[in-house]
């Protein structure tokens, strides 16, 4: 499997289930009228869900454009398009906030991230920071380096992977670069914090370090045979890796011993998540999997599901998107206890893991707003 089918796969799996998500380009200038959306709303099955619809909004872009990325908060949902429009919706009405466009309709926009009111969102070549409350340039600063994923911000440092296969530390305050971290090979997942001190990364060619975030001094390495595009998780002591090399492990965080290794048929490609010491992810051979962070064993596994788990709702139902229908999943046995075609929606995002808010991509980029009945 080469690496571009690779990231083509996450991308359907695991950022954004449907192809509906990638093409996009649109500006603050033109807003896609409501009668063109064909995407249509089955109440009942979102009632049997267990949710209610609260209101459609339409992220901002010219004719022609897609969304590549929505991240939803608990006050606004934040969308970035093609050609590099960002639109920031109210989440109690769907109404647009502010729009921007921040760069040519050629540059790639990497997914915000938000540390208090300021967004922080990459592109190929630069580093922007946006006032969430009112759309406000902060700053814009060229990094000196072609950048290839979103940005991990500790303190006064954004952290990120380039091109040229290094972990790449930008300060800030002053606008500079403040170290840089060469991987044997390409780097395909952000990095991820460890602790207040430390972060994670690893490249394609397995090459996993735990590095100093002041300044980029090696705690622990690690060595598997790929890498992953998954994001990686922490969890009691241990760094969960969804890997390319068929494997989902578990490494200490205090040695880089491995605790556990769950070897599969493909490429680890769908996003896991972690829960009260649970890891749920999906891999080719077990569909849908729950496995105890400290021991690997598995909990349960469902072969039906190939899913992303979204959210977890009232207590004891996983919330499943399989980039066609929604799931109600039963956290405890893994069976499903209803389940919905959403007619075509390109993606579901949650503004929070636990009785989260559930919003909707429409094929045509379109946001619908759901809650808990």
């Amino acid at each position: 499997m080469t690496r571009n089918s690779i990231r083509s796969m996450i991308l359907l799996a695991s950022l954004a289930p449907a192809a509906a998500l990638q093409a996009c380009s649109s500006t603050q200038t033109t807003e896609p009228k409501e009668e063109k959306v064909e995407w249509t709303i089955d109440h009942d099955a979102w009632h049997d869900l267990g949710y209610r619809w609260e209101w459609t909004g339409f992220p901002l872009m010219k004719p022609g454009a897609g969304l590549t990325d929505a991240v939803a908060y608990g006050d606004a949902i934040v969308t970035t398009a093609s050609d590099t429009t960002v639109t920031c919706l109210e989440s109690s009405t769907g109404k647009v906030r502010w729009a921007k466009q921040l760069d040519r309709p050629t540059t790639q926009l990497f997914e915000p991230t938000r540390v208090g009111e300021t967004l922080f969102i990459t592109s190929d070549t630069e580093l922007h920071e946006i006032n969430l409350k009112n759309g406000n340039t902060l700053d814009r600063d060229a990094v000196g380096a072609i950048i290839n994923t979103k940005p991990l911000v500790m303190g006064n440092l954004a952290l990120f992977g380039t091109t040229k296969n290094e972990l790449y530390a930008f300060e800030t305050t002053n606008d500079f670069k403040h170290w840089s971290y060469k991987f044997d090979g390409e780097i395909e997942s952000a990095p991820i914090q460890v602790t207040d001190g430390s972060v994670a990364m690893i490249s394609a060619g397995g090459d996993l370090r735990i590095l100093n975030n002041y300044d980029g001094a090696s705690i622990l390495k690690m060595n598997i045979a790929g890498g992953a595009v998954a994001s990686m998780l922490i969890d009691s002591g241990a760094v969960i890796v969804p890997s390319t090399d068929q494997s989902i492990y578990a490494f200490s965080l205090i040695d880089g011993s491995r605790y556990w290794r769950k070897r599969t048929s493909e490429a680890v490609i769908v996003q896991p998540v972690m829960h009260d010491g649970i890891m749920y992810g999906t891999t080719a051979d077990e569909g849908l999997v729950a496995i105890d962070s400290i021991d690997g064993k598995i909990i349960w596994s469902n072969s039906d599901i190939q899913g992303w788990v979204v959210s977890l709702a009232n207590g004891d139902e996983l919330m499943v998107w399989d980039g066609k229908s929604l799931s109600a999943v039963d956290m405890d046995s893994g069976e499903v206890i209803v389940s919905a075609d959403l007619n075509g929606a390109a993606g579901v995002r949650a503004d929070e893991f636990i009785d989260g808010n559930l919003y909707v991509i429409s094929p045509n980029g379109a946001l619908a707003k759901f809650s808990l009945r």
